[in-house]
């Protein structure tokens, strides 16, 4: 990579601690593979490690959404008044799924699997963070395993201490 990567990027946050007073964030963006493209030493593979977990992410609360809908089209009424509660849910229900839908699209463009740029290693505002914003967000949690983290330790020190 020869410039300053543009638009929207996932990247791994590595602040060891982090707190809500903090405005900043230590990150480290990724890229899709791309058959086509030459990769650098300053650059990690971490394979589809992310997309899967984050496709796992995507098909429990996929499936938390179709079990509450498949619950509503089973009640048996007989007055508007018995199911007014759950039909007051459709719209949220109709809402996650269009937005589950929109997420698996982005999220199949990962199937290729992830790179680490280490030589774009950068600070950045935490206003700048698109998504997650709060603990609900799908991407909320999803982390590196240890063994990619002791990479991407291993691949900083070599590229900025060593």
């Amino acid at each position: 990579m020869d410039g300053e990567l543009g638009g929207l990027h996932y990247c791994v946050v590595i602040n060891k601690d982090d707190k809500p007073s903090f405005g900043t964030l230590n990150v480290i963006p990724l890229t899709s593979i791309k058959t086509d493209k030459k990769y650098y030493d300053n650059t990690i593979n971490l394979g589809n490690e992310i997309y899967n977990n984050l496709y796992n992410k995507f098909k429990k609360r996929f499936n938390e959404v179709f079990s509450k809908l498949t619950e509503l089209s089973n009640i048996n009424v007989e007055k508007y008044e018995d199911i007014k509660e759950e039909l007051e849910q459709l719209p949220t229900l109709s809402q996650e799924l269009e937005f589950l839908k929109k997420f698996e699209k982005e999220i199949s463009k990962m199937k290729k699997g992830s790179i680490a740029l280490l030589n774009q290693f950068t600070t950045i505002s935490k206003q700048r963070i698109f998504n997650p914003k709060n603990s609900k967000d799908l991407l909320s949690g999803v982390r590196l395993s240890n063994e990619s983290l002791d990479l991407l330790d291993e691949k900083l020190k070599k590229l900025f201490i060593k």
